[in-house]
């Protein structure tokens, strides 16, 4: 009997193989059964050892320094703005005040300062920080710049002001120009032509020409209202200048030696002038008796800039050097006061038309010789 079941239930185990097979083979797929329950959460294994801290060290030199000994980046530099937007400003100040202000992209380490400048490329200074003390290391054998810690500096937007440019008009001229200001025109010397344009100030139209032996990159009207009134010239490379009589144009003196290479003239009465030199670096307090003799120099100053065009108003002489305008007190004794500044251009003459003053200019980015009329207080 227990044989004959056996027997019975392999033929059963067997014929349900053959059956599934079957359905798996002919028939449609079934439905899968669902997800069982997810088992529960394993224990936490226990927290691995802390790794080691790594402290950032803090930048500590941002902030204002004023220079106490050496130099950097410009000459008679006084104060250093070091600004956490990775700018550098500084500003400079010489012994008789003219300013100067210099700005430029900077990179900070815990010992390094990399200064990055379009025009001047890249400068790479080690420094050294003692409590309040700042000691930078410039590259090749300068000497250190030393440095001490201030709170409360001058704004550096107020140390060089910049001015706002009110009217524009190109002129033919393509170098360094003195102008002037006759009443009605301005007056600026075109070598091109050879000779003086007079340009009207409101569309910058050439209104006449004045006839020329120099090469008057300077010019200047005396402060006069005499039939006399003159028009002073300077003539390139030359150490004198040459006073005409405006209404006819005609030579009315030679004044004695002056530096060579005049760049300004500044009249301040009638009898009374400044002129300027760039080869001499200097300014010449200048007295004339007209025709009666060349007159004589009163005062020579030197400086530690080179100078460009003059104008004198209001007892102030303005002078122009670079991209700056420094106006100066003349007494008791010589000292510029203000420094003034136009974005993008170079400045070669100044004058004034009784409301607003005018500058002799170049524009940098369009490389051309522009007049500009701009807000610079008197």
């Amino acid at each position: 009997m227990k044989n004959v079941f056996y027997k019975s239930m392999n033929i059963v185990v067997v014929l349900a193989m053959v059956l599934a097979i079957s359905c798996a083979k002919d028939g449609a797929d079934g439905i899968d059964g669902l997800i069982g329950p997810q088992g529960p959460m394993g224990e936490q294994g226990p927290k691995g050892d802390p790794g080691d801290t790594t402290q950032v060290e803090e930048i500590a030199i941002f902030g204002q320094w004023e220079v106490i000994a050496g130099q950097l980046g410009v000459d008679a530099s006084k104060l250093l703005y070091l600004n956490e937007d990775n700018t550098i400003n500084i500003l400079s100040e010489d012994k008789m005040g003219f300013k100067r202000a210099y700005t430029t992209n900077i990179t900070i380490t815990t010992d390094q300062i990399t200064m990055r400048d379009e025009s001047y490329g890249v400068s790479i200074n080690n420094y050294i920080l003692d409590n309040d003390i700042l000691t930078i290391i410039p590259p090749g054998e300068a000497e250190p710049t030393v440095l001490q810690k201030v709170e409360n500096g001058p704004n550096p937007s107020e140390w060089v002001k910049s001015l706002t440019i009110l009217d524009e008009g190109e002129v033919p001229w393509d170098r360094e120009v003195d102008i002037a200001f006759d009443g009605e025109y301005l007056l600026g010397f075109d070598e091109n032509e050879g000779s003086i344009l007079k340009i009207n100030p409101v569309d910058f139209t050439i209104v006449d020409n004045i006839a020329t032996s120099r090469s008057a990159y300077a010019v200047e009207i005396e402060k006069s209202d005499a039939p006399t009134r003159q028009l002073f010239q300077s003539s390139n490379g030359s150490s004198n200048f040459f006073s005409y009589v405006y209404s006819s144009n005609s030579l009315y003196y030679t004044s004695e030696n002056l530096g060579s290479w005049i760049r300004g003239i500044a009249s301040i009465e009638p009898g009374l002038l400044w002129a300027s030199s760039s080869s001499m670096n200097a300014l010449y307090h200048y007295k004339s008796n007209g025709s009666l003799s060349p007159g004589e120099i009163l005062e020579t100053i030197p400086l530690d800039i080179v100078p460009g065009g003059l104008d004198y108003r209001n007892g102030y002489l303005y002078i122009s050097e670079r991209n700056y305008i420094h106006k100066c007190q003349t007494t008791p004794e010589f000292k510029a006061l203000e420094t003034y500044e136009v974005k993008g251009h170079s400045i070669d003459g100044v004058t004034f038309d009784g409301v607003n003053f005018w500058l002799s200019a170049r524009s940098w980015e369009e490389n051309t010789h522009k007049l500009l009329k701009v807000d610079l207080p008197l």
